[in-house]
């Protein structure tokens, strides 16, 4: 703008400055120079721009410039300037155009009567513009011709159009053809990671912004991929082909017989290939994309023949890493037969299995169970550590200290890893899990064992008796509070359920089960009693706890006793079918009726490791819900644990006459208290006549199953006692907003933007109340009819959860499909996005999804 004020400052008496621009380098710029203009109190002139097409030819711009004049006062007439925006060449005013235009004679008077803009005497550029201005050129002809050759399409018309707002300072760093692509690129390796989610949509977004050739020639330069064709598809999957070739050839050690070797790049550019592959397949939203297109091109270069028996290591062909996966498992499946030879399989192996895990971790179909053999190497050493930290342990209390500092990695892992070994169908995984987990049970018990025996009490140091504790912390406490009891929840189970309650202050303690620890006895522990007259009896084979004379083995009788003392009695099931709050729940809510794990594990233990999480999730919905409905505090406890090992780990069975016993089970007896018997037994707090044998560590008294509690494990009488407090008033959730290009899909993938959105009360203000995030679940199913043939989501991993925080701008997902699903033009999608918490949908009713081509 300066330079055009100064034009006129040297002719004072010219009202009219003609700006010819034959290359059309500054009209990437014109937009932002009209903004500007218009954004002045006062502008100096007036831009006028000639575009044929918009119907401005040089009669409008005469006119524009005569009605201008004739309405301005003769004082501000004399004021008034104009620049004639020309992009074409200076003769147009005497020749035809270049496209045959007629010649501008009509604007000859202000060629004569005014000015043409110029720079230091000479035709205005946009590169003299930037000299002139003060910005860092670069010195070398060849650097300053890739920056202004192709007028408006250049490299440099673009990157001033882009950036034509930013500080001097931004205009300091020597603006070289190369720091000029980064910039309009942006991240160019993003850029084809975006590329291969989104080809058509990512491809037209370049063109609007004129970058199409930018990014051909940015990858012609980095990667030295050069690939002509009219298909962009066929672009991207050559590209995919080059990465996969290159990072193999590297990975097998550069072998001069490499049988793609015209296909690969010059040597120099190796490195980038190797980067960009490697983030690809790290690469949340990427890597799916990846895994599509690799499938498409791997059939035509098949290397399993060349590398079977090949020292060396690669990643992006999905057929060698199904080839390496084989090897490792039968090596692991070798080692696993043998308690020696684990650790030297890890030891041999484990860099690899690490390696593998870091690129398998972002596909959604990965191949081959490398990250079941990675945590299982953790779990070994875990169990080793507990173990000897078990060895080294003085007194109960010391005991119990490893197993709750140890649960979560080595009981809540037993589990979790023993389900996915079922599913990848490696009974190897199982194998050592079980020998190792049974190794460090045993140690952990028998020691446990002579400690409560020496001290001829099952009383712990430190950890407080259940009844006495809950009589404190739940029954005596005031408040709004709820409390759910569950059967047989063992310590471990409640810290996966205090992970699964994100966004709530959870506490989990332990407590001292009663004896023995089942649930007749256990239950009637939990219950408020006070100053109640506890008594036992015993019934056939069965014993029985009797509160004030009513027989407490029976549920019945204990929700009656719960509500004399001023409990709203719930089922779970009863409560599992209301989004909104039941009338009459009260100040204090007992939710019982959850005996799925308890009932499960006597039927089958591994059954049990299956559900274990479903019951997790359920409990952790309920505790969330009951949130909802006001109650601040939820307390979950439980009326013992249970121990789980497999059949070829149990112990040997501990002789116990059935004469000697009033009650017989496979993990404890009660015994006449007079009587001198050669078992461990400690007293029954509740009858002073009858003592509570155990068998020692995790043997039995009878033949028994996997699963079993009854006894003095550690696992069985070291219980949970879970706290959950929230306060939803100062806990409002954000809204959230869907955003998505197009509802019509060509591809086997679609891709969904997330935004967090203010709540708003419901006058339709602001919530003044800091909002909480949401866990989303993503899902695709197929619509109406076809959801019944279909059965259900159609997503390669099934779906898919995330988290959005207030603070996050946006959260960009792909959902991709399973590829053995195939879809016809026309077929109708659910995209379905809800709150997995509160089952909200975004937005209300859903998204439909349109196949715009048979796939």
């Amino acid at each position: 703008m300066n330079q055009l004020s100064q034009r006129f400052q040297h002719e004072k008496r010219a009202q009219v400055c003609l700006w010819f621009d034959e290359r059309q380098e500054f009209a990437r710029l014109l937009d932002a120079f009209e903004g500007h203009l218009a954004a002045m109190i006062q502008a100096p002139f007036r831009l006028l721009r000639y575009d044929l097409e918009q119907g401005r030819g040089q009669v409008w711009v005469k006119y524009q410039i005569h009605r201008a004049l004739a309405a301005a006062g003769p004082d501000l007439r004399r004021s008034l300037r104009f620049v004639v925006y020309l992009p074409v060449p200076e003769d147009c005013l005497e020749r035809p155009g270049p496209a045959g235009e007629p010649p501008l004679d009509l604007l000859t008077e202000y060629r004569i009567g005014g000015i043409d803009w110029r720079i230091n005497g000479k035709r205005p550029t946009l590169f003299g513009l930037l000299r002139q201005a003060g910005a860092a050129l670069p010195s070398g002809v060849g650097e300053q011709r890739r920056l202004y050759e192709g007028g408006q399409d250049s490299v440099l018309a673009k990157y001033v159009g882009r950036f034509v707002d930013r500080p001097a300072q931004f205009w300091s760093e020597t603006l070289t053809p190369a720091l000029a692509q980064s910039r309009l690129l942006g991240d160019l390796d993003r850029t084809l990671l975006d590329l291969s989610v989104d080809p058509e949509s990512t491809w037209k977004a370049l063109g609007d912004d004129g970058l199409q050739d930018e990014l051909i020639a940015a990858v012609r330069e980095r990667y030295g991929f050069e690939y002509s064709t009219g298909s962009l598809d066929d672009w991207v999957r050559e590209l995919v082909a080059v990465l996969a070739l290159t990072e193999t050839y590297i990975g097998y050690g550069e072998p001069a017989e490499f049988p793609f070797m015209t296909r690969l790049p010059p040597l120099t550019l190796h490195p980038h290939h190797l980067q960009l592959l490697q983030r690809w397949l790290r690469d949340s939203e990427g890597r799916g994309a990846w895994d599509q297109w690799i499938q498409e091109v791997e059939h035509k270069l098949d290397l399993s023949a060349w590398a079977k028996g090949r020292p060396g290591c690669s990643f992006g062909f999905p057929h060698l890493v199904r080839l390496r996966w084989d090897e490792v498992r039968l090596a692991f499946d070798a080692a696993a037969c043998k308690s020696s030879a684990v650790d030297p399989f890890f030891q041999d192996h484990g860099e690899l299995i690490q390696r593998e895990c870091e690129y398998a971790k972002a596909s959604s179909a990965p191949i081959g169970a490398w990250s079941l053999l990675r945590d299982l190497d953790i779990f070994v050493s875990a169990c080793d550590q507990a173990k000897n930290r078990a060895e080294q342990a003085t007194g109960s209390a010391a005991l119990v200290r490893v197993y709750v500092e140890a649960a979560d990695s080595i009981e809540r892992q037993h589990v979790r890893l023993r389900a996915r070994a079922e599913e990848e169908g490696l009974p190897g995984v199982t194998r050592v899990l079980d020998r190792c987990y049974g190794a460090y049970a045993n140690v952990l018990n028998n020691r446990f064992f002579k400690s409560i025996t020496d001290a001829g009490s099952v009383t712990i140091p430190g950890i407080p008796p259940v009844t006495g504790r809950l009589e404190k912390t739940l029954w005596s406490a005031k408040g709004k509070r709820a409390v759910v009891i569950v059967d047989a929840l063992r310590y471990d189970c409640a810290l996966a359920l205090r992970d699964a309650l994100r966004g709530h202050e959870v506490e989990v303690e332990p407590m001292v089960a009663a004896l023995p620890t089942v649930t007749a006895v256990g239950m009637t522990a939990l219950l408020p009693l006070g100053k109640a007259a506890v008594t036992l009896a015993w019934k056939g084979n069965t014993v029985q706890p009797l509160v004030n004379g009513k027989d407490t083995s029976v549920r019945a009788n204990r929700l009656d006793w719960l509500t004399s003392f001023g409990a709203v009695c719930r089922d779970i099931a009863e409560l599992d079918g209301y989004s909104e709050p039941p009338a009459g729940l009260g100040n204090l809510l007992v939710v019982s009726g959850h005996d799925e794990v308890d009932s499960i594990g006597h039927g089958e233990a591994q059954t049990l490791i299956r559900h274990l999480q479903i019951e997790v999730e359920r409990l952790a919905r309920l505790v969330r819900k009951l949130h909802r409905w006001g109650f601040e505090r939820v307390h979950v406890v439980t009326d013992h644990g249970f121990i789980l090992l497999d059949a070829e780990q149990l112990p040997d069975e501990v002789p116990c006459e059935k004469d000697w016993c009033h009650v017989r089970k496979e993990r404890y007896a009660l015994v006449p208290a007079g009587v001198d018997l050669p078992l461990a037994t400690f007293a029954c707090p509740w009858d002073a006549s009858v003592r509570v044998a155990v068998p020692p560590g995790l043997a039995f008294f009878m033949a028994e199953k996997s699963f079993s509690h009854g006894g003095a494990a550690v696992q069985e009488l070291i219980i949970p006692h879970l706290t959950s407090k929230s306060y939803p008033v100062t806990a409002k959730r954000i809204g959230v907003e869907v955003v998505m290009q197009t509802t019509q899909l060509v591809r086997t993938a679609v891709k969904v933007i997330l935004r967090p959105a203010a709540g708003t009360s419901a006058h339709g203000q602001l919530s003044l109340f800091a909002e909480t995030g949401r866990t989303l679940t993503l899902d695709v199913r197929r619509y109406g009819a076809n959801a019944a043939a279909g059965a259900g989501s159609v997503l390669a991993s099934g779906p898919k959860e995330i988290r959005l925080e207030p603070q996050d701008q946006e959260q960009t997902v792909t959902l991709f499909f399973h590829t053995a699903a195939s879809f016809k033009q026309g077929e109708l999608l659910d995209l379905d996005i809800r709150d997995s918490e509160t089952t909200e949908q975004f937005p209300s009713g859903g998204i439909k999804l349109t196949i715009g081509r048979d796939m």
